[in-house]
């Protein structure tokens, strides 16, 4: 595939796409041009999500953060254990 019919095609799918975020996040890694620029820039975007989820009141307890947590460990705890077993037999 050429240079050109790669780039008809990323732009056709840019004029497509109505997506905030995902343009946001398209913009953002074209513009990297380090990998320092490019954790800088993530953690700003995460920054003003968090700040945007709080504004909004979309946050956890410190004791539902920890529920969640113990929850998805023991999940994953399982799944390994599950694996390891099928592994075994």
């Amino acid at each position: 595939m050429s240079t050109t019919t790669i780039k008809r095609r990323i732009l056709k799918r840019l004029a497509k796409e109505e997506d905030t975020r995902m343009l946001k996040t398209i913009d953002m890694l074209l513009r990297d041009d380090t990998k320092a620029e490019a954790e800088r820039r993530r953690m700003i975007e995460m920054a003003v999500r968090s700040e945007e989820a709080i504004s909004k009141g979309n946050v956890l307890s410190l004791s539902e953060a920890r529920k969640r947590s113990k929850g998805l460990l023991k999940d994953i705890a399982a799944d390994r254990s599950v694996i390891r077993t099928r592994m075994l037999s």
